[in-house]
């Protein structure tokens, strides 16, 4: 460490020699200059200081002003008046050399013998010649080369043509050390308004200090004072080996200074407030699509009021001055300031050059819009998406403008082509309040509009599995039903069946069985539960059919859903041909009748098949018969049928039908029961087969007895 520090003296000593051959400076301290600490010479007081951010300052003061603050930083050189100050390294403290310009004391002819004394000290002129002087200083004996110069403690001597110049430095006064020290940056400013001042205050005592704080002089009219963490304060505490900042705080409304005192040390910082307001708008034109809002920044600089009023605007464009969060029309400014001048275009400007003008402070300004491309004449397009209160889309829904309605998609959207104007949007949807947005389109605008449903208070829906039950009579049957409450509320809902006869029964249930009877279903808000209606009609019921209507009541309003009741009795189907066999000669064709009857109840919807060997064509006609059998009339009982139905079986054998004897089986299907029968039919060879067998056998047997005689013969 110590080579480190002799390598840093004689670098800077070196650093410092052309100014010292240059001109007469006396080197008067080269040493550490710890905080707290200060060194006196020229009139200037030199002390170390440190910012609240920890960093190191040279701080250079003349009687009450701060002419010089460095960071202390190594090599840097600070010239004053007679001073040269330069800094080396820091390290627990600053090292640092001082020169200064010394003082011309004495001239002495250049001849042996001549001498001077001061203030203790002797000079003597021992020998000269053309290139050098011996002299002696205070007995020291020293070679001086002509026009140069030789310094001794604080005497520099300078030998030119026939003269010895004697100079004096002033010797550096080092004060003890003090117990703290001020440091701030600022010692002249300009504002617009209110200005702070930090100023930092280090102690270097190892017990608490208390120091005042006063405001020595400032301008009569302004207000002046110290402040510390949001409080006027005129005296702070310093913890030991601690630091704390105060704020000059001044209001000026001119230039002046402000002189103050904190402890011993006094200082001074020298204010000037500006007035006025300089405007500066970059733009002077820009070019835009309408429809569009143009922003403009415009600085502000100075102080006082602002005023902003528009003067030149279209008809339909707008134009306003905002902080980015309010329209402004006036606003004070200090120092500095910025707004944006916002232009809005309709979508219908026309184009080409568009002149716009505003007065600031009485004061007019231009600024000019250029379209370049307009939508004036084109329709708009409106997009509506309807949403629950969840944030999901409504799927089943409707939106109306004027007199067009359009069901939204699965994504609960609905897209209208509408001329520019102002719309009343009406919403729907099933299970939620209806609701209405106004709107303005602008031409050839493209708008969004999201319209959020709140579902209503009471609302649910119905679903039965099956609206058509079969009962046989002195039975029970059931419906099942499933109920939802899509309300924002609970509900509570009674089930009832309408257009039953006189002595029949039903009862609502929990399950399938019947065996947990309820009253009704109570239901919370977005749930759903399915219930059965149990129906019991007498044995005195009459097969038939009977509609009636299931009745769903809550708070929210009814729903009712038709249904019908299928009554079963004890049924049976008898199915009869009539010839029961049929001979028919193949290639031909017959028809057999088929006779249908039912003695027990009405059997509904008979359709007939049939199974018939391969390559036969059989049908029956008609091959759907609606109803056969009877029912009485007994009070709402309808009678749906009656009698005898009776069908035609059509048969037709292929040609290549060999003989023989096949079946036909014949099945009658009806809803309530079937029944089947079969039809023998014996198939024949034609007369025009037989004769030619014949002649075959009688040609046989004639070959036959020619050639018995040709053998004979033989």
């Amino acid at each position: 460490m110590k080579i480190r520090k002799a390598l840093l003296t004689l670098a800077l000593i070196a650093f410092l020699m052309p100014s010292v051959v240059a001109q007469p400076y006396i080197t008067v301290f080269q040493g550490k200059l710890l905080p707290g600490e200060s060194l006196s010479v020229g009139g200037y007081n030199i002390k170390i200081v440190q910012a609240i951010n920890g960093t190191y300052y040279l701080m250079v003061n003349n009687g009450s002003n701060t002419v010089e603050l460095r960071p202390f930083v190594f090599g840097t050189k600070i010239e004053l008046k007679g001073v040269r100050i330069t800094l080396g390294s820091y390290t627990d403290g600053g090292f640092l050399i001082i020169s200064v310009k010394p003082k011309l004391i004495a001239k002495l002819p250049a001849k042996p013998g001549e001498s001077a004394s001061f203030s203790g000290n002797t000079i003597k002129v021992l020998d000269v010649s053309n290139k050098s002087a011996e002299v002696s200083v205070n007995g020291i004996q020293k070679i001086l080369p002509i026009n140069s110069t030789v310094t001794v403690d604080l005497i520099a001597l300078e030998y030119t043509e026939d003269v010895i110049n004697v100079y004096v430095a002033e010797k550096v006064s080092k004060c003890s050390t003090q117990d703290y020290s001020v440091f701030y940056a600022v010692q002249s400013l300009k504002t617009s308004g209110a200005v702070d001042i930090p100023i930092t205050i280090t102690s270097y005592s190892n017990s608490r200090l208390s120091l005042p704080l006063k405001i020595i002089s400032a301008p009569s009219d302004w207000k002046v004072g110290f402040v510390y963490n949001g409080f006027d304060v005129d005296e702070i505490n310093i913890p030991p080996k601690g630091s704390a900042t105060v704020l000059l705080h001044a209001e000026p409304s001119g230039k002046g200074s402000v002189k103050f005192e904190i402890g011993n040390f006094i200082g001074e910082v020298k204010i000037s407030r500006e007035t006025g307001i300089e405007v500066f708008i970059p733009y002077s034109t820009i070019e835009a699509e309408a429809g569009r809002v143009v922003s403009a920044p415009i600085s502000f600089k100075g102080y006082g009021s602002v005023r902003f009023t528009p003067i030149n605007i279209p008809s339909g464009w707008d134009m306003y001055l905002t902080n980015g969060q309010y329209r402004l029309r006036s606003f004070q400014i200090e120092g500095s300031s910025s707004a944006n001048l916002m232009i809005e275009i309709p979508r219908n400007a026309t184009l080409g050059y568009h002149n716009l003008s505003f007065e600031i402070n009485g004061r007019r300004y231009y600024t000019g819009i250029y379209i370049y491309k307009t939508y004036l004449g084109q329709p708009a397009e409106l997009h509506v998406r309807l949403l629950d209160t969840t944030g999901a889309p409504i799927t089943q829904g409707w939106v109306s403008v004027r007199n067009k309605n359009l069901t939204v998609t699965q994504n609960g959207e609905a897209t209208f082509e509408l001329s520019p104007g102002e719309y009343t949007i009406k919403a729907y949807a099933e299970g939620y309040l209806s609701k209405e947005e106004k709107i303005k389109l602008g031409d050839g605008e493209s708008k969004d509009l999201q319209i959020t449903l709140e579902k209503a208070p009471y609302y649910f829906d119905v679903k039965l599995q099956s609206d058509v039950v079969a009962i046989q009579a002195g039975m029970s049957g059931r419906l099942e039903l499933s109920i939802r409450n899509l309300g924002s509320k609970d509900d509570e809902y009674t089930v009832e069946i309408e257009g039953l006869p006189s002595g029949w029964n039903y009862m609502l249930s929990q399950d399938s069985s019947g065996s947990v009877p309820i009253s009704t279903v109570s239901l919370a808000s977005g749930s759903s539960s399915t219930v059965y209606i149990i129906i019991s009609p007498p044995f005195t019921a009459q097969p038939g059919e009977i509609k009636g209507k299931l009745v769903v009541e809550g708070r929210g309003g009814e729903k009712s859903i038709p249904i019908t009741i299928r009554i079963i009795g004890s049924y049976n189907l008898h199915l009869d041909a009539s010839p029961p066999s049929v001979t028919i000669k193949s290639g031909g064709s017959s028809a057999v009748s088929l006779h249908l009857t039912s003695d027990m109840g009405v059997v509904t919807n008979v359709k007939f098949s049939v199974q018939a060997p391969s390559g036969w064509e059989v049908e029956v006609v008609p091959s759907t018969i609606p109803r056969v059998g009877y029912a009485e009339v007994n009070g709402p009982v309808k009678v749906i049928g009656g009698g005898m139905a009776s069908a035609e079986l059509r048969i037709k054998v292929p040609k290549s039908a060999p003989a023989g004897t096949y079946t036909i089986k014949v099945r009658a299907t009806g809803d309530q029961a079937e029944a089947d029968t079969t039809v023998a039919v014996r198939v024949v060879q034609s007369s025009g087969f037989t004769y030619l067998g014949v002649l075959i056998l009688i040609g046989a047997f004639a070959l036959v007895i020619w050639m018995m005689r040709r053998v004979g013969r033989r």
